[in-house]
Formats: C-alpha cells, sequence, structure tokens
C-alpha cells in the first residue's frame, strides 16, 4: 500500500500544470503570452497576475458584435471597484504589458470612472509599451478616462485612436499621468475639466517626444496635448488637433502650475498647430495660462498664429504657417534636427521644408502607425522611398498625403535600377530565371488623389512604382505621372513592366489609378501602361502613356492572363514588334468589360479584349454612360461620382483630378 502511495503522489507532482493564456509563464524571461480576445478578458478577470509579466503576440479586435466580446461597464483590466467612492478602488496593474508592436481594437465601455484597456497602472512598478489601443469608444460619466488608461505613468511607445469622454480629468491616451515617453493620441476627446488630446492631468513627471492630433473639447484646463500640468516636464512634444473650451485653454496645454517654482522644469521645445477657440479668459495659442514663472517654464517654444486664430499666449513665440514650416525658425532656438550637429547629436526631430510642421525622429514615415484606421502617412520623396526599403512594412496600410516629385535630378532622388517598392532582389544577368524573387506588397497604398511624378527606372525584370502585388494588397486613387520606365535587359524573358505595377498578382487589386509618360520593355517583358501582367483586379483606371516593347504589349495592361478589367481605358501610342499587341491589352484570356482604347491615338485597331473607339467617341460621355459608368451629373449608373468629362475636349478622368488639372491637360 505504502509502495502504491508513494507512486500515486510521483505521478500526480509530475503532471503537467495547464498552460495560462496562451503560453508563458509570468516572468520577465518568459513573459504571459496573449493572444486572443479570451486572453485578454481573463487576465482581466485575474487580479492574482497583476504583477506580472505578459506578452501581446497578435493583433486583439474587442469588438462587442464579435463572439465573446462585450460592451464593458469598467475598464478591461484592472477596474476601479467601487463608483461610488471617487478614489481608485481595485487593485491596481504594477506588472509589465509589452505590445510587441501589435494593437487591440475596439474597445468599448460605457461606464463610471478609471475606463480604460487599464483602470490604473501602479507607479512607479506598472510599465507599458510598444501598444495600440485603436478604434476605441469609451465613455464615461466619472473621472479619470483614456483610451489606455483611467490612470497611470510609465507608459512608452504606444498610441490610441477613436474617442474617449468623461467628466474630469480626461485624455485620449491616459487620463491622469506624467510619465510617457515617444507617444501620441488621435483620438476625440471630450470632457468637462482637465482635459488633454494626450493627456488629462499630468503631475510631476514628464511627457516627452509625444503628440496628439485628435479635437479636443471641454470647459476649463482644455489642452491640444495636456488638459492641466503640475510641474510635469513637457519637452519635445507637439499637438495638431482642434481645441475648444471656455477659459485656460491651449494649444499645447490647458493650464501649466509650477509645485516647485525655481526647480520647476517647465515646458521646451514644443510647439502647438492646433485650431483653438475658448469663450472665456486665458485663451492661448500655445498654453492658455502659467501659474508660475520659473527660470524653465516656457521656452524654445511657437504657436502658428494662423492655424490656431490667436495671436496671444501665456507663453511661446507665434510664427506664421510659412515659418513655421521652416527648420530655420527652429534650428535658431536650439532644436536638434536630423543632420545638422550644432544643436546635438540625437536627431530628435525631421521636417519636409516647407510642405509640413517638424515631425519626431521616431515617427516611421510622416506619421502614422501602419493600421487601416492610421494609416502610415507618405508626403515626402524621403518617406516613398523609405516604404521601398522597408519590406517588414509591406504588410501595412499607407495613404499619400501630398503629390511627390521623384525627378533624379532633384536631392534625394535617383534613377532606380528596379521597382520602388516590392522590387525583385535580383541584380542584372545574362539569363533570369522566371518568377519574382523578393518581397510581396500585400498592404494597401491609397493614393488619396494625389500623384507621383517622374518615376524614372531603368533595370530589367518586374519595373514598375510596384514590383508585384499579392493578395490583399490594394493601390487606389493614385496617378503616376511623366514616368519613364524602361526594361534595358534584351535577352531571354525579362518579366512584367507597368507604368504603376509590374505585376499584380492574384487578389490584387489596382482601382481608380492612371499612368501617363513612356513604358518601354525589352526582351519578352510584358508590357503594359498601368500593369505589366495582370492576374487581380483592374477598374476604373487609364493611361496615357506611350507603351513599347519585344513582347507581350497593351496600352493599358500588357498580359491579362487571369485577371479582369473592368471600366478602364487607355489612349497613348502602343508599338510592339511581337505577336501580341494591342490597344488596350496585349494578351488576354481573362475578362475585360465595359474597357475601350482610342484606335487612333493608340494607332492599334485589335486588342484582346476591349473595344476600339475614335478619338471623338472616346471623348464623348455616351461612349461610357452606355456602359454603365459612374459620371458626376448623372445617378443612372450610381452615386458615387467617379468620373468627369469634359465633352468634346478631353477624356474621362477620374473624380479625384482637380478640375483645373483637367483643364490644363485638355489644353496641352
Amino acid at each position: 500500500m505504502r509502495t502504491l502511495l508513494l507512486t500515486l503522489t510521483t505521478c500526480l507532482l509530475v503532471l503537467p500544470v495547464q498552460a495560462k493564456y496562451s503560453g508563458g509563464s509570468g516572468t520577465a524571461k518568459d513573459p504571459y503570452q496573449i493572444a486572443t480576445a479570451a486572453d485578454l478578458i481573463a487576465l482581466g478577470e485575474t487580479p492574482g497576475d497583476y504583477d506580472k509579466h505578459f506578452v501581446l503576440t497578435a493583433d486583439i479586435d474587442l469588438d462587442p458584435k464579435l463572439p465573446g466580446r462585450k460592451v464593458f461597464d469598467r475598464a478591461v483590466i484592472a477596474p476601479d471597484a467601487n463608483d461610488a467612492q471617487g478614489d481608485f478602488q481595485g487593485t491596481p496593474f504594477s506588472g509589465v504589458f509589452d505590445g510587441n508592436g501589435h494593437a487591440i481594437s475596439h474597445v468599448t465601455i460605457k461606464g463610471s470612472g478609471y475606463l480604460g484597456l487599464f483602470g490604473q497602472l501602479a507607479f512607479p512598478a506598472a510599465q507599458v509599451g510598444d501598444l495600440g489601443i485603436v478604434d476605441v469608444d469609451i465613455t464615461g460619466s466619472g473621472d479619470c478616462a483614456g483610451a489606455l488608461a483611467g490612470s497611470g505613468n510609465s507608459v512608452t511607445q504606444c498610441h490610441s485612436t477613436g474617442s474617449v469622454s468623461g467628466r474630469d480629468y480626461i485624455g485620449g491616451l491616459v487620463g491622469v499621468g506624467g510619465g510617457e515617453t515617444n507617444c501620441y493620441s488621435k483620438c476625440a476627446v471630450s470632457g468637462a475639466n482637465l482635459v488633454g488630446g494626450l493627456v488629462g492631468y499630468s503631475y510631476l513627471g514628464s511627457v516627452t517626444q509625444c503628440w496628439s492630433a485628435g479635437a479636443v473639447s471641454g470647459n476649463d484646463f482644455v489642452g491640444g496635448l495636456v488638459g492641466g500640468s503640475v510641474s510635469t516636464h513637457v519637452t519635445q512634444c507637439y499637438s495638431m488637433g482642434a481645441v475648444s473650451g471656455r477659459s485656460q485653454v491651449g494649444g499645447l496645454v490647458g493650464r501649466y502650475f509650477c509645485r516647485l517654482t525655481w526647480l520647476d522644469p517647465g515646458i521646451s521645445n514644443c510647439y502647438s498647430a492646433s485650431a483653438i477657440r475658448g469663450t472665456g479668459d486665458s485663451v492661448g495659442g500655445l498654453v492658455g495660462y502659467i501659474g508660475c514663472q520659473s527660470y524653465g517654464t516656457l521656452t524654445s517654444s511657437f504657436w502658428d498664429i494662423q492655424t490656431s486664430g490667436q495671436t496671444t499666449s501665456a507663453g511661446g513665440t507665434g510664427k506664421t504657417t510659412a515659418e513655421m514650416q521652416t527648420a530655420k525658425t527652429f534650428l535658431e532656438a536650439g532644436w536638434d534636427f536630423v543632420g545638422e550637429m550644432a544643436n546635438g547629436s540625437e536627431d530628435v526631430w525631421k521636417i519636409s521644408e516647407g510642405l509640413g510642421y517638424p515631425r519626431l525622429s521616431w515617427e516611421k514615415y510622416s506619421g502614422g502607425s501602419g493600421e487601416p484606421n492610421d494609416p502610415y502617412q507618405i508626403a515626402t520623396a524621403a518617406d516613398l522611398i523609405a516604404l521601398g526599403e522597408t519590406p517588414a512594412d509591406y504588410g501595412k496600410h499607407f495613404i499619400l498625403t501630398a503629390d511627390i516629385d521623384l525627378d533624379p535630378n532633384l536631392p534625394g532622388r535617383r534613377v532606380f535600377d528596379r521597382a520602388v517598392i516590392a522590387p525583385d532582389t535580383r541584380r542584372r544577368q545574362s539569363s533570369l530565371p522566371p518568377g519574382f524573387q523578393g518581397t510581396l506588397f500585400t498592404g494597401v497604398f491609397d493614393g488619396s488623389g494625389h500623384t507621383i511624378s517622374h518615376l524614372t527606372i531603368a533595370g530589367s525584370n518586374f519595373l514598375g512604382l510596384f514590383g508585384q502585388l499579392e493578395s490583399g494588397a490594394e493601390v487606389k486613387d493614385l496617378g503616376v505621372m511623366d514616368v519613364n520606365v524602361t526594361s534595358d535587359y534584351g535577352l531571354g524573358p525579362s518579366g512584367p513592366v507597368g507604368g504603376l505595377v509590374a505585376y499584380n498578382g492574384y487578389g490584387g487589386i489596382v482601382s481608380r489609378c492612371c499612368s501617363t509618360g513612356v513604358v518601354r520593355g525589352g526582351g519578352q517583358a510584358t508590357t503594359g501602361g498601368v500593369v505589366g501582367s495582370n492576374d487581380g483586379t483592374v477598374i476604373q483606371c487609364y493611361s496615357t502613356a506611350v507603351v513599347t516593347g519585344d513582347g507581350v504589349v497593351g496600352g493599358l495592361v500588357g498580359a491579362n492572363p487571369w485577371g479582369t478589367v473592368t471600366q478602364c481605358y487607355s489612349t497613348g501610342a502602343v508599338r510592339g514588334t511581337g505577336g501580341y499587341v494591342g490597344g488596350l491589352v496585349g494578351g488576354d484570356w481573362g475578362h475585360v468589360t465595359a474597357s475601350f482604347w482610342d484606335i487612333q491615338t493608340s494607332g492599334q485597331t485589335t486588342s484582346q479584349g476591349g473595344t476600339g473607339k475614335t478619338t471623338a467617341q472616346m471623348q464623348t460621355a455616351r461612349t461610357f454612360l452606355d456602359a454603365g459608368w459612374d459620371f458626376v451629373g448623372e445617378t443612372a449608373n450610381g452615386t458615387e461620382d467617379l468620373w468627369w468629362i469634359l465633352e468634346g475636349k478631353d477624356y474621362p478622368r477620374l473624380w479625384w483630378e482637380a478640375a483645373s488639372h483637367v483643364v490644363a491637360d485638355s489644353q496641352d
């Protein structure tokens, strides 16, 4: 019997313990893994683990419409346990939560106070970093609310989008804070008092290299970045969102108060470009009210007198928009910019001279986080080139926020020898095996009605702005103008060449895009004005590019083996020496519907898909209306108003092309 009991005891001792969450043991070296909504909710319901280490291993959607989710009435983690008490009642989170670059979306809370993903983060033990809280919907009837936390410090590399509202101490990221670094918020924030775009109320500590861009509204102590601050060092920060309130309202900080007057760190190297409206006293372009004067209260800081509508501030220097978008304004104040050494070597700021305000160097591209509701902002040639050189981002979302000129004669540009984004990585050689070798673009690139001009490429394989799109990829509302793309590899199969996309793979979508310029394919290339080879979808696009080649050549698409082309046209000259040359499509086994080419300007009377028309017919709305195209001013074919036309003077143009652009082009 004794032997049997010993055997049973031994077996029980070696049985594996059931894993918590999706793995890990909660230590610094082996943190608990949070991979699902169930994991996250389980963490919130386990206060005994609040002092442990956690790592997010996947994006998590808490949309209450999804199974197992809900509208919370308290914070998801470390909630306040007693709404009747003014202070926090409950177990604060005192562990470490590493977002690992992931996002938690659609946190929806309707409750009282201390609302957010976390109710309260314990100071100084708790640490939260590298986390996005996006598309939140947080509505409180009490105090202390933020997308990330109702109250807490030690927050690094976190961001938020959505909306947050409550009574007092309401912030886009944190309600009550004072330890935020490299963070931003684009939340719309509303409350009564102490309301800020990033932090509602900041006590001691610091807010460093942070920014905010959401609309902020309240009564008193309302700021674009921080509502009210007591002896917090606010440094190297900026705000952009509209701010409205009653009294003590500021573009950056509503009210700043010194606790230790002569030692107070104050506000330094900050700016605001917010639009500001206040109905009471103490309304300022940068700061509404300063309750003390000390050696470091407010230094080397600025606000835009034009966008703010304010010519005065409790501190700082007002500048015009043009001055605020000029590096010299800030360099003379000692700001440390990338590429200069006189003010330091940390490279805190960057600026696209004359195109925008200074941005923090830690911001990727010109802003955004790469998520669907907060895409990376591509505003400069440097941004676009950086995207091309960052394959890890090819699955993200991007939006073009300005026209970009890639003229190789301009500083920082060049003649490319491969696609700018998602290039084939092989070097030129005497013979190239077929097929793309590189990282595919599977993200979304929204041109937002802007253009990329003077793209110049002289290479061999998979040439275009994009080398290859694959399932999930979408390029839309984008013009590539005056391109010069040349495949100069003349031996063997050199791959597809396109003005915009070389190869649009299965599941890829190119919509509402256009190209102009010259596209030349060498060897046995498939060459097209917009897309070289298409196995995906090309819809509502056009090309006026001159297209030439020795292989499969088409005015819009070179080869269309398995793809679809819908409501597209081309007008450029098309020339080829091979057996597959078409005014619209060179080689086609896919589907082409409601699409046309100009038989006169193209020099081609045939095409593997589409309908050939004369120039007069191509400049007549009826040609396209009869094919179901949706034009401005008609409703029979839809109400999106996708196309314009200057009847009898020009071809159809996309809705996002400005009327002045249409007129100018029609007069060329």
